[in-house]
């Protein structure tokens, strides 16, 4: 029995020890290496992803930009002074004009952080209901910061304002009528922010109300256009 108890403490003090050395490791690597910085995508968007798909479809016309906000994110111990990190696009990669979006050149890390956040704002343009573009940014090295790990070292903003038949319109159809783009752009414009229709969340009488509210909508419309009522993408008048 006192051998066998001096072989399980043995390998206990073992195993200690080989934790202990792997944690020294791990601080070491951790704290030690070279600075380094990496990009964070908004979670709400990119959560476990490099990448943004987003379309101003759902908004309303006067919504002619979104802002993004994007987390440089250091590697590495905090630092008494701040730091700069460097922000590029990289064109080989991206399709958007620079008139569509904007993106600082640099972000601060302010001292005893260890992140900083920073606007990526993407526009809306015309060109985008018949086509998707994108933008990549990427960090580069800087005097404070070398270059984060390949997987997180970019961010991939891709944007449209390109409307297509919802899945779900076959459910719609009996409050709307039959689908175009024309209507379907028409109802979004009038629907509340942060509202998506669906007939199986929403309630007959919220569908209900929707539709008389399209209607009222059109009825508007169609007076403010004599001679012109509001007529889809195929030549047919928009009715509910």
């Amino acid at each position: 029995m006192k051998i066998t108890a001096y072989f399980k403490h043995a390998a206990i003090a073992a195993l200690a020890l080989i934790i202990c050395v792997a944690c020294s490791t791990d601080e070491n690597f951790y704290y030690q290496d070279t600075p380094r910085v990496r990009l964070v995508g908004p979670e709400t968007w990119a959560v476990g992803t490099d990448s943004i798909l987003f379309s101003f479809v759902t908004y309303p016309q006067e919504t002619k930009e979104m802002v993004f906000d994007v987390k440089a994110q250091i590697m590495g111990q905090p630092s008494q002074q701040a730091r700069t990190a460097t922000i590029a696009i990289d064109n080989s990669k991206t399709t958007a004009s620079e008139s569509m979006y904007s993106v600082p050149a640099t972000v601060t890390i302010a001292a005893g952080e260890t992140s900083a956040t920073f606007p990526v704002t993407v526009k809306r343009d015309a060109s985008l209901t018949t086509k998707q573009v994108r933008l990549y940014i990427k960090v580069t090295e800087s005097s404070d910061f070398k270059v984060g790990v390949n997987e997180e070292n970019h961010l991939s903003i891709i944007w449209s304002d390109v409307l297509s038949r919802p899945n779900n319109w076959d459910a719609l159809e009996k409050f709307f009528g039959a689908y175009s783009d024309t209507k379907y752009r028409f109802m979004l414009e009038h629907v509340d922010a942060g509202d998506v229709l669906d007939a199986d969340k929403m309630s007959w009488a919220k569908l209900n109300s929707y539709k008389i509210r399209f209607i009222n909508a059109l009825d508007e419309y169609n007076a403010a256009h004599p001679g012109a009522p509001l007529t889809d993408e195929n030549g047919v008048l928009v009715t509910f």
